[in-house]
């Protein structure tokens, strides 16, 4: 769903979830960030019951993710065949089938790809997948 930044404003203030000290917040947040007014949000967001399903955070995750390496694949020139390590992490979405796996099978990567998905870490992930690309990266 495309929104400006002022329409998300007045979804949030409308809502009544928000305080004034969050709302000013988000202000600031959406002034720094980069957003254009031209940004893109999950439909969820501007629903009425607010209860986001398994389905509808999957839908989400397969959006942003496959546009992210179709664009890779684009861009690169990389070949799906010519991959050998995946490392997905999301801190707060982890669903199963996993991530990972949802990209294995979307991709038709091979089927001796290193998979790592790391899930449910919030901010402990960290450099974790950097790290893990480095290590694999050198055997």
């Amino acid at each position: 769903m495309q929104i400006s930044k002022h329409q998300f404003m007045e979804m949030a203030k409308k809502s009544g979830n928000f305080n004034q000290e969050s709302l000013d917040f988000m202000q600031r947040m959406l002034k720094n960030s980069g957003i254009g007014e031209e940004a893109y949000l999950p439909e969820v967001i501007a629903s009425p019951a607010k209860a986001i399903t398994l389905g509808q955070g999957r839908e989400e995750a397969q959006l942003v993710m496959f546009g992210a390496v179709d664009e890779l694949f684009a861009k690169c020139r990389v070949r799906h065949k010519d991959i050998g390590v995946l490392v997905v992490n999301c801190g707060i979405f982890n669903p199963t089938p996993s991530l990972s796996a949802m990209l294995i099978n979307r991709y038709k990567l091979r089927s001796d790809i290193q998979n790592y998905s790391l899930g449910g870490m919030g901010c402990a992930a960290g450099k974790l997948p950097k790290t893990i690309m480095c290590v694999c990266a050198r055997v």
